[in-house]
């Protein structure tokens, strides 16, 4: 059991997450650069993913392509093009 560096839980790390990071590590001109075990837990992992992206701020904004007003992830005033879920569909299908 390892305690996580940032909340202090302790969680496991298993053979088969050691045997999934080696096969993860890189080579380089034939020398094998590992990847150390994780430091935080898997919920703490998570959080600081989910850290850098925003699924929790809504804008009311139009579709770039309909006009239509629509909630989205990106505030108006970002360059992002988005699109109403039946304009994206429509370039689907």
């Amino acid at each position: 059991m390892e305690n996580c560096k940032q909340c202090g839980g302790k969680f496991e790390i298993t053979s088969e997450d050691l045997t999934h990071l080696s096969q993860l590590s890189p080579v380089f001109d034939g020398k094998k650069f590992s990847i150390p075990s994780p430091k935080k837990c898997p919920s703490c992992r998570q959080q600081n993913r989910l850290a850098f992206r925003n699924e929790r701020t809504l804008y009311t904004r139009k579709c770039d392509l309909s006009g239509k007003q629509i909630l989205s992830i990106y505030s108006p005033e970002r360059k992002e093009i988005v699109y109403c879920e039946e304009c994206y569909l429509k370039d689907l299908y």
